[in-house]
């Protein structure tokens, strides 16, 4: 039997991938790396962005959650009974936590599960010397288009570029790049007038998961296909700022 692990953050993503999958093949074990706290995730932001920057995102992260995510619940419901999509938390028994995706622990327990395949959802970025400790693959679900949409929230910047034929979903195999993984899978989502920045990611993920299991089975059964990205184009993207943000609402009438 063939064995697959699942490393992610806990989350409604990852709720909806584990279920999905877990309808046709068993997951033998869900580690789950704890999130930065908000300090060290604004530590990183303002030595990578500056401060500027950074002050913007955290302003619009939490206009996002003050305002967007409430004008997105209805939307999200529905997305969730149209795409069939469940968000019930995986069980408690089937996660083992681990502080850091990088870690020693983290190579001892891949090594002890020694799994044929490892599906990763919502974690930061992992280093070479986890991705070598295997010789199975890591697939991933990213909410952009790769490569022109690598980095976070793609199918939003691709709207904002006026680009919709590029805000999509790619399903990849793990590198030790920011997204740049070998494309498996890439779709584009339709967007309705109801739709803002807190639910496209629902809206990418229910495309992304159509075609999932078969994607899985491929890799399980090694007949798998590795597909041509739909643009060579190749931009990392960050987190919007309330400014940036509003500005797209105002001018580009992108929620």
């Amino acid at each position: 039997m063939k064995r697959i692990m699942m490393i992610c953050t806990l989350g409604v993503t990852s709720n909806y991938v584990y279920n999905n999958v877990t309808k046709a093949f068993p997951i033998d074990e869900v580690v789950a790396v704890e999130k930065m706290t908000r300090i060290m995730l604004l530590k990183k932001r303002i030595k990578r962005l500056g401060l500027p920057k950074a002050t913007g995102q955290v302003i619009f992260s939490l206009y996002s959650k003050a305002f967007l995510k409430k004008e997105a619940e209805e939307r999200i419901q529905t997305i969730q009974k149209m795409y069939g999509l469940d968000d019930t938390d995986i069980p408690e028994d089937r996660i083992r936590f681990i502080h850091s995706v990088n870690s020693k622990d983290m190579k001892d327990r891949i090594r002890e599960v020694d799994p044929d395949l490892i599906i990763i959802n919502g974690t930061p970025i992992i280093k070479d010397e986890i991705l070598s400790v295997t010789d199975a693959k890591f697939v991933n679900i990213h909410v952009g288009i790769t490569p022109k949409y690598r980095g976070v929230y793609g199918g939003y910047w691709a709207l904002y570029n006026n680009e919709a034929e590029l805000a999509g979903v790619t399903t990849h195999f793990v590198d030790a790049g920011i997204d740049t993984g070998e494309v498996l899978d890439q779709k584009v989502i339709e967007v309705t007038e109801e739709d803002n920045f807190m639910t496209y990611p629902h809206l990418q993920e229910a495309y992304a998961l159509m075609d999932y299991n078969r994607i899985i089975g491929s890799i399980l059964d090694d007949n798998f296909e590795v597909k041509q990205p739909m643009t060579q184009e190749s931009t990392l993207w960050y987190h919007p700022t309330i400014f940036s943000y509003l500005y797209g609402r105002v001018i580009k009438k992108v929620k």
